[in-house]
């Protein structure tokens, strides 16, 4: 076998390995585009607008599902090491907080039809309207480390994320003042749409965590 051989078979391997990652910030972008949708459908109290958002997320599960498919025939099928095997194997793990992601998009609008729309509390929407920038910006800029393979993003990312932890922790103790003129249903349901922004945000955290481990070989927490 040639040098000559060894080099494009070298090529051929880093452009799968870059059309997976290309895969995943295209990925990771759906679901950033949904995330604000279902932040908008609401707010606005947009219930016409719950089935579009469901129906966005056929495009992240479809798309986990192709790239999932082309790591493990890498996986299977090379012999990657080293940097190219922690991509890989990060790459799975990304796909899941994507994917993932996708769902609580999907499950924050169908709290809201449950709810049949937010309480009219201005206060309940403001802290609300808050979450959903923060927790959207967070996942961004987990997407945004897969499309610059930044380690930095990855290291600042538990310290960026306070904000997303102090608005739901805002938000939980407003609901909980107002449990007796909420009631019952629509309090719990806060509490839900709560936990869903959060975890959208703790995955974004990992997202970029799992990039400084690709270009670094360590998680940020290992320091």
């Amino acid at each position: 076998m040639t040098a000559g051989h060894d080099t494009d078979l070298r090529h051929h391997f880093d452009d799968e390995l870059d059309a997976i990652r290309r895969g995943l910030v295209d990925l990771g972008t759906l679901v950033v585009d949904n995330l604000r949708h279902a932040g908008l459908v609401m707010l606005e109290n947009r219930l016409d607008e719950v089935a579009a958002v469901k129906d966005a997320d056929k495009a992240v599960n479809a798309g986990y599902e192709d790239l999932e498919q082309k790591v493990f025939q890498i996986l299977a099928l090379q012999q990657p090491v080293a940097t190219d095997l922690r991509f890989l194997v990060a790459a799975t793990r990304i796909l899941y907080e994507l994917e993932r992601s996708g769902d609580l998009a999907v499950n924050i609008v169908k709290q809201l039809r449950r709810l049949d729309g937010l309480p009219p509390d201005p206060t309940l929407h403001a802290i609300l309207a808050q979450l959903v920038d923060a927790s959207s910006a967070m996942f961004g800029r987990g997407v945004e480390a897969m499309a610059t393979m930044d380690p930095s993003i990855g290291m600042a990312a538990e310290s960026e994320d306070e904000k997303t932890d102090q608005l739901t922790s805002d938000l939980f103790s407003a609901v909980t003042e107002r449990q007796d003129t909420l009631g019952l249903e629509a309090s719990v349901g806060m509490f839900y749409v709560g936990r869903f922004l959060e975890r959208i945000a703790d995955h974004g955290v990992n997202i970029a965590q799992n990039v400084t481990f690709v270009t670094t070989g360590a998680f940020p927490e290992d320091d």
